[in-house]
């Protein structure tokens, strides 16, 4: 789901619609809350936490949809949130695993970006690494 290339990390389905039936609910939850009923102090408080709801859905459908690694013509793509690094494969100098997070190094030891370990398709973007013999330590 939501691939971007062939050789790439992707959102699972599972988390991704649970999270959109939560951003959908929350929401129309306020609407009908809002029109149907006055202002009392219960249901200011329903809509109060139906509003921080869709709020935090939505923070985390964004960071879902954002937190991707894809490989394309030899270029490595590294995104989250409003980080997008790309570098080239032969520039890299090694990659680290550490804490489920793979952090990415140029040439001069400075730090390139990171890719998350446990995204779905991880295995095929560090194979094409592997096979252009990028550097794991």
């Amino acid at each position: 789901m939501l691939k971007h290339g062939e050789i790439s990390t992707e959102t699972d389905k599972g988390p991704f619609l649970f999270t959109l039936a939560a951003l959908c609910t929350s929401v129309i939850l306020a609407v009908v809350i809002l029109t149907v009923s006055g202002l009392t102090a219960v249901n200011i408080t329903i809509r109060a936490f139906l509003g921080l709801m869709a709020l935090a859905s939505g923070s985390v459908l964004f960071a879902m949809l954002t937190d991707y690694a894809c490989v394309q013509d030899g270029i490595l793509t590294m995104s989250y949130l409003f980080k997008k690094r790309q570098i080239a494969i032969k520039d890299i100098g090694s990659v680290r695993f550490k804490d489920d997070v793979y952090t990415v190094y140029d040439r001069k030891k400075g730090k390139a970006g990171t890719i998350n370990a446990l995204a779905t398709g991880i295995d095929r973007v560090i194979g094409e690494l592997n096979r252009n013999h990028v550097n794991f330590e």
